[in-house]
């Protein structure tokens, strides 16, 4: 019985036949279907017979004359081919029949699951009615379907039908159509809103008449094509244990879970989907713009005594000097010999999809490369960086290698060089790409290294300093030295020195993983990989621009703002496990104002500085890793004062010394090496004040202190913070987790986005069209100034910004202080001189911008409180002016030197000076104005410390080039100075 009488039992169900025009049972209807579609030939007859059916009438005939009109008959003739071919390919008239069918003949050679790849099929071409037929008795129904015509049905076929396979070939190398253009524009705007594919539909169809979009399948076949874009499916195991690579490859059975590889139809119950780079890489040596910005390495000058870059560090010199090594074979190139070789950095990071609160918690570890070649600015913006992939949840994997086994070959092809047209130069040359830095949190480094890791008996990864094991808490904690014995009166305890600590070397490495893999026995080798921490063997030594544990730098934004710097201000609150008694350094009616005092600041900070700070004393679990950094640096040193005892608090400033030395834009080698020093004194006073060298605070001595010590010859080793932090891959993984809707099968939507945001990155360095639009109105190059601005040609370095108020009266007062400004800069007339010649009325301006992506300003005279916009306070600024050092020597004659003050930008005026014989002026003289409120006795500089004031003083004229900076403010009410 088939399944149609089952669900319809007792009654016969008729259905529609296009080839008698009437209503048979449906065994009869898939005679007919047999019938008619026998071979290829009699398909193609059939086809064209229907379509010259059109001119059976007169009516008919003029209908499908206007409609095809400048088609030839090949034309017609090549699409019902075309038509028949993608039919084959896809199934439909595959199966013979000899005419004589049986009752049993519904029951095609179709399997049941090849049912399900079918297409919809075409309709058929509009007919005639059969002369029995009355076109009268038409239902009113069907009557709406009388005049469709040939146009009709093509329309349907673009909008409803399944991709053809001839469409592929339509799709040209180099040139796009406005349809693939808006479609791919489309997508973009999919991928990176909040547009889902049932409102794609919607806009497709609501605008069809204006605006011509691919459906969702032909976009992605499209895109596919054009990128060269194309992933690689790799299975693995359903609880990520091991991908079926390398010796897990044969499995149908995960050796560790004893969990099934296929499920019962023979497919992988989990994939890893892996994106090869190479096509992207290749892809941006189409676009002329890339193609210049890439060579910022081939630029970049190396000075003896600086850090400013990657290309500074030491790693990446020895790296110019040695050959390219490929599994123990020397190929007699060095690395990075062209101007185009490309350096890489590589991250992971672990990732929780959902909140807590959910009952499917997963986590999944994205991978990616992020392009050094590209200038420090261009580098971490989101269309450049490089998605490797992400390997799926629920769980960890057991067996990280077997993941990156596609990676590591890529990198092995790429080491040998692959061919790529430049389209700058109009020729081809060899490309290659050498990561030079792995980079993650320690938890991930743990697995990429193949090391230990934290809570190991050797837990560092760039020494062989040895735990402390602690009895109660059942974990390794690594101070430097070890704790007193308890009631012990001796002073003497085993110290490491930190500035000879037992370092790790790449040739140690690969020695102590000589005598693991030599061992006799098992537990030899356990033994073994405990005491040199190392579990074994990585896939990524056969990279031969990496090796352990050089190219593995701590990564700044974890150790920093996410470890230490929380866990510090924990044992100040008294929150930190490892403190017993949870003893407090400030107090909790402190904690509270500090708190209140942070969200307040906000209002004193300009927007561009930092989003909101939350209240740190009651919304802690809110600050990121960029709160953290703003708090410690700058609000902490001020809200602390005086709450928090002194030797604490200097210790702390100590970090916040360090902060600003690591991210610093511009270094030097021997600043690096002060550096180091100032971080071992840090270690050993942390150690003093929290440590105190007791069994029962040695929970204060994590991984995380001890790592700091490593953070130097870091930066030596592999240049500045800044070039490998974890900003760039948590911008990646916001992408994954906001793409991660359904909680069942995540990894599918995850594989899907970053697949097309790898696909759209291809396509829009290949296009330049492409990554304009892109940009939806904004533009890579900064804009001289918008028709809100304007810039004085006198003063081509500031741009002024609306409101403006023209014929602006000027009151007594501000005539007076700009009567004084001249009289001081042009003494030659007096101040009543110029008092009467400054003119009554000025142009007033309300917002400053500096060039060059510098600080906006907006001026206090038009900040309103009671306005959405007037709750970042961005009016107090930075300003040079000249004073006399000899102000306090009234005998001395004048020294004018340059000082710095902080005041308030009240308002911009400009004024413009007539001609005038007296003055000397042949023509109009602008001058701009700044009216500042200066800070009492707030002068110097706040880099390197804090500049404070607790009242306005007088109110100044300075020439608008004075204003430097826009400056940010604390309110603080137990401030000791």
């Amino acid at each position: 019985m088939s399944a149609t009488a089952r669900r319809f039992p007792g009654t016969e169900i008729l259905v529609y036949c296009s080839h008698c025009d009437q209503n048979l049972p449906l065994s009869t209807r898939n005679k007919h279907l047999k019938k008619y579609l026998p071979k290829h030939g009699s398909q193609t007859s059939v086809a064209i017979a229907n379509l010259n059916d059109l001119d059976e009438t007169e009516e008919s005939r003029r209908t499908y004359e206007e409609d095809s009109q400048g088609w030839d008959d090949e034309e017609i003739h090549g699409q019902v081919i075309e038509q028949l071919q993608s039919n084959d390919a896809v199934g439909y008239g595959a199966y013979e029949s000899d005419g004589n069918c049986s009752d049993g003949s519904e029951h095609s050679n179709f399997s049941r699951g090849s049912w399900y790849h079918i297409p919809t099929p075409l309709p058929s071409p509009p007919r005639s009615p059969p002369p029995d037929r009355d076109n009268d008795g038409l239902s009113e129904g069907e009557d709406e379907f009388r005049n469709i015509d040939a146009m009709d049905y093509r329309e349907y076929d673009r909008w409803y039908s399944e991709d053809h396979l001839g469409e592929d070939v339509e799709m040209l190398a180099e040139t796009l159509t406005d349809e693939e253009v808006d479609s791919i524009i489309m997508l973009a705007v999919r991928q990176f809103g909040t547009v889902t594919q049932s409102d794609y539909e919607r806009i497709r169809y609501s605008y069809r008449h204006k605006l011509a979009l691919l459906t969702t399948q032909r976009l992605r076949t499209r895109i596919a094509k054009l990128s060269g874009v194309e992933p690689v499916e790799i299975d693995c195991c359903i609880e990520v244990c091991h991908a079926f690579t390398g010796k897990y490859a044969e499995e149908t059975v995960c050796s560790e879970c004893n969990q099934p590889r296929y499920d019962y139809k023979g497919r992988p119950r989990q994939i890893f989907q892996y994106l090869p780079a190479t096509a992207r890489l290749q892809a941006l040596f189409n676009n002329p713009d890339m193609v210049r910005k890439m060579l910022y390495r081939a630029k970049f000058v190396h000075k003896n005594g600086n850090m400013n870059d990657v290309f500074d560090s030491r790693r990446y010199l020895e790296l110019c000097g040695r050959n390219i090594i490929i599994d123990g074979v020397d190929t007699g190139v060095r690395h990075f010999p062209g101007r185009h070789d490309i350096a890489t950095a590589i991250m992971t990071d672990g990732i929780q999809l959902f909140e807590s609160g959910s009952k499917s918690n997963s986590t999944c570890w994205p991978i990616m490369a992020q392009n050094l070649n590209l200038p420090p600015t261009e580098r971490a913006q989101l269309r450049n960086l490089i998605p490797l992939g992400v390997i799926p949840g629920p769980n960890k994997p057991k067996d990280f290698d077997s993941f990156l086994v596609p990676f590591v070959e890529e990198c092995i092809e790429l080491a040998k060089g692959v061919e790529t047209y430049n389209v700058l130069t109009g020729r081809t040359f060899t490309l290659r790409m050498h990561p030079v830095i792995i980079c993650g949190d320690m938890q991930a480094i743990k697995f990429l290294m193949n090391f230990k890791g934290p809570n190991g008996y050797i837990p560092c990864r760039e020494c062989l300093t040895a735990g402390v094991y602690h009895t109660e808490r059942k974990t390794y904690y690594i101070p430097l030295a070890q704790p007193l014995p308890p009631n012990s009166l001796s002073s003497t305890v085993q110290t490491y020195d930190p500035r000879n600590l037992p370092l790790r070397t790449d040739s140690n490495t690969v020695a102590q993983l000589q005598r693991i893999e030599n061992a006799a026995t098992n537990k030899q080798a356990d033994d073994l990989c405990k005491k040199f921490g190392i579990c074994g063997p990585s896939i990524l030594d056969r990279i031969p621009s990496i090796a352990r544990p050089s190219s593995y730098p701590h990564e700044f934004m974890h150790l920093f703002l996410l470890n230490h710097g929380p866990d510090l201000i924990s044992i100040w609150i008294g929150t930190h496990t490892g403190v017993p008694g949870r003893a407090r350094l400030i107090s909790l009616a402190n904690w509270g104002l500090i708190g209140t005092e942070t969200a307040e600041s906000t209002y004193l900070l300009p927007a561009s500085y930092i989003r909101p700070l939350p209240n740190i004393a009651t919304s802690w679990g809110l600050y990121t890793a960029e709160s953290w950094s703003f708090w410690i640096i700058y609000i902490g040193p001020v809200v602390l004062r005086g709450r928090l005892a002194q030797k604490y608090y200097d210790h702390y400033l100590e970090l916040v010394s360090i902060l600003k030395c690591l991210l610093s834009l511009k270094n030097t080698v021997a600043r690096i090496e002060q550096l180091r020093e100032d971080i071992i004194h840090y270690v050993e006073t942390f150690e003093e004040l929290y440590y105190k060298y007791d069994y029962e605070r040695l929970g204060v001595c994590r991984l995380t202190l001890h790592s700091l010590l490593h953070v130097a010859d870091d930066v030596l080793r592999c240049g500045p913070v800044w070039v490998a932090w974890s900003f760039s891959i948590e911008r990646y993984c916001r992408e994954i987790v906001g793409c991660a809707k359904s909680k069942v099968v995540p990894y599918v939507s995850i594989n899907r986005h970053i697949l097309q945001m790898s696909q759209l990155a291809a396509v829009a360095s290949r296009f330049p069209i492409i990554r304009k639009a892109m940009l939806f109105g904004k533009s890579d190059a900064p804009v001289e100034s918008s028709r809100m601005e304007h810039i004085y040609d006198d003063y081509p370095e500031i741009v002024l910004r609306f409101p403006r108020l023209r014929g602006f009266p000027l009151n007594d007062h501000v005539r007076r202080r700009i009567a004084q400004y001249f009289r001081t800069n042009f003494p030659r007339w007096s101040f009543h001189a110029w008092l009467k010649f400054i003119p009554e009325h000025a142009e007033r301006w309300g917002k400053l911008r500096l060039p060059d992506n510098g600080d906006s300003i907006r001026c206090a005279a038009v900040v309103d409180p009671l306005s959405p916009y007037g709750k970042r306070d961005s009016s107090f600024v930075r300003y040079i002016f000249q004073k006399d050092a000899n102000e306090d020597y009234p005998g001395l004659a004048p020294n004018m030197v340059d000082a710095y003050g902080y005041g308030r930008l009240d308002f911009i005026i400009a004024v413009t000076f007539p001609i005038s014989k007296k003055f000397g002026l042949v023509e109009p003289e602008l001058h701009v104005l700044a009216h500042i409120t200066e800070a009492k006795d707030a002068e110097g500089t706040a880099i390197n410390g804090c500049a404070s004031f607790t009242q306005f003083g007088r109110s100044i004229i300075l020439e608008v080039t004075s204003v430097l900076n826009v400056v940010g403010r604390v309110l603080t009410k137990h401030c000791e100075k």
